[in-house]
This record gives structure tokens, C-alpha cells and sequence, in this order.
């Protein structure tokens, strides 16, 4: 398996046709001709999709938004959390449209884990404190056991993904530097990933802005991890 940054065409449409399959299959999202979700997060230029390919084809992915021109997509529901981040002087990016095709936890998690790597030695390389994410709660250990993220925000009924409950989860990389995890993903203990900018062209941006419905609700904090 090899986990990328996508920036082709191809790669982009099986990336946010798989996340359309997962969130129809948990019910957050209504059926769309298209059988394509992404949200106007995508578009922006501080927005990376990653992938996990088994030769050609995307088995998994997840997506990184950074604070940018629309702010964060949690910041909707935990906006007071997200004042209180930024008035400690951090630039945190989230992760969000995560989506596995395969059935089996132990594949999932090893996936996860994969990309939870090149993901957040990509967030360190753009000059972000750390990750913040919005997931349902019985996710949220699966942050903690790959990745040490904690809670910061209370449940809450989330109105776009059809009333499902939400925790905010923050995860900020200086507080655990030196630790065994620390270096897992960052230190001497770390496999070097390829953190170089894949950036989308102009007509791959324009193509994937007529699948955007505006109507929807911009956050897209990840609420259906697992099929």
C-alpha cells in the first residue's frame, strides 16, 4: 500500500466518491446523482486530500483543512473552542472526510495509522501547531490510541449529519515532544514521508467546484469513520 498526496483527477474522484459511499452508507448524507461529496473546503488552496492506493485504487482517505480563508469546518458547532486555540497563538489544522472501502477494523486501523503519519508530518512541514478534528464519540479513542488527541469540546448534537453526536478532539504537537509517540511521527523513529505540495491545477479545481452544493453546510468533521 502506498499513502500519497492526491492531485490528479483520478485519484481526487475515487477519493470523494468513496467518502459519498461512506456517508451514505451511515446515512449522513442524501443521494446525489453524482455520487461525489466534497465540500467548499476542497477547493481552497490550504486544503490536502490523502489517499491510501492498493495499486490503483483508493481504499482510503482523509482529508486536511487548514485555518484559512473560511476558518476551520468545525468552527460552526465548537467555535468557542476554536477562539480559545487561536488566542493561544496556534495554527491548527483539521482532519476530516476519513473513509475506508475495506470491512475489516485491523486493516482500517493499520490504514489509519498510515496516513495519520504522512498527515501529520505534512501539517508539521506547513507550519501548523497541531490537529484538531470533530468525530463521533465512540471514534474518539481511536484518535487517542493512534494519535494522542484529547478532548476539548463537549458532546453535541451535530445538525449536519442528521443530529449525530460530535466531541471536538485537539492534538498539539509541542505538548507531546520527546515522547515516545512524538517520535513515532516525527523523530529518529519515523519512516521519512514525501511532505512536498502536490497543488491542484486550475482546471482540476474548476472541474471538482460543479460537485460543490453550496446550499450544504460547509463543516465536514468526520463523524462516520468506520463502515
Amino acid at each position: 500500500m502506498r499513502y500519497k498526496i492526491a492531485n490528479s483527477v483520478d485519484e481526487l474522484r475515487q477519493s470523494f466518491s468513496l467518502i459519498y459511499e461512506s456517508y451514505r452508507h451511515a446515512g449522513l448524507v442524501a443521494e446525489k446523482p453524482s455520487g461525489i461529496r466534497l465540500t467548499p473546503f476542497h477547493l481552497l488552496k490550504s486544503t490536502e486530500v490523502f489517499v491510501t492506493l492498493l495499486e490503483d485504487v483508493v481504499v482510503s482517505t482523509i482529508s486536511l483543512a487548514g485555518d484559512g480563508d473560511l476558518g476551520l469546518p468545525l468552527e460552526s458547532i465548537y467555535a468557542d473552542n476554536v477562539r480559545i486555540i487561536r488566542r493561544r497563538g496556534l495554527k491548527m489544522a483539521e482532519i476530516g472526510s476519513l473513509a475506508d472501502r475495506r470491512e475489516s477494523p485491523v486493516r482500517f486501523i493499520e490504514t489509519f495509522a498510515g496516513m495519520g503519519r504522512l498527515l501529520a508530518q505534512v501539517a508539521m512541514a506547513r507550519g501548523y501547531d497541531g490537529l484538531v478534528a470533530a468525530t463521533h464519540p465512540k471514534h474518539a479513542r481511536l484518535y487517542s490510541r493512534i494519535l494522542p488527541f484529547e478532548q476539548i469540546g463537549c458532546e453535541v448534537s451535530c445538525p449536519y449529519a442528521n443530529g449525530n453526536p460530535a466531541v471536538m478532539l485537539a492534538l498539539v504537537f509541542e505538548d507531546h515532544h520527546g515522547s515516545e509517540l512524538y517520535e513515532r511521527f516525527f523523530g529518529s523513529l519515523s519512516q521519512s514521508s514525501d511532505t512536498s505540495s502536490q497543488p491542484w491545477s486550475e482546471e482540476t479545481r474548476n472541474y471538482f467546484a460543479q460537485f460543490v452544493d453550496h446550499r450544504e453546510p460547509a463543516i465536514d468533521g468526520e463523524l462516520a469513520a468506520m463502515r
